[in-house]
C-alpha cells in the first residue's frame, strides 16, 4: 500500500530539500530496480525522465517476471 512520502516533513521543508537534489530514500520492501526507476522519474532535467511508455514496458515485464501466475502459464 502506498504512503505519504516525506512523512513528518512539512511541504515547504520539502520543496526545498527536493529543489537541493534530496530524493526521498527507499522505501521497506521496494526492490532495487523499481527504486532506481522511481530515481530515474525524479531527475532534475526532464528530459532525463522516463517516458510513460518506457515505465509500462518496464514495469509490464517486471511483474511478468515477479508473478509466478504469470511464469506458469507460459
Amino acid at each position: 500500500k502506498g504512503r505519504i512520502p516525506y512523512p513528518g516533513v512539512d511541504n515547504k521543508t520539502v520543496l526545498e530539500q527536493v529543489e537541493k537534489g534530496y530524493r526521498m530514500d527507499k522505501p521497506i520492501n521496494t526492490p532495487d530496480g523499481v527504486y532506481s526507476k522511481m530515481l530515474e522519474c525524479w531527475h532534475e532535467r526532464p528530459e532525463q525522465r522516463p517516458t510513460f511508455e518506457h515505465l509500462f514496458i518496464y514495469f509490464d515485464d517486471y511483474f511478468i517476471s515477479v508473478e509466478p501466475s504469470y511464469r506458469e502459464a507460459e
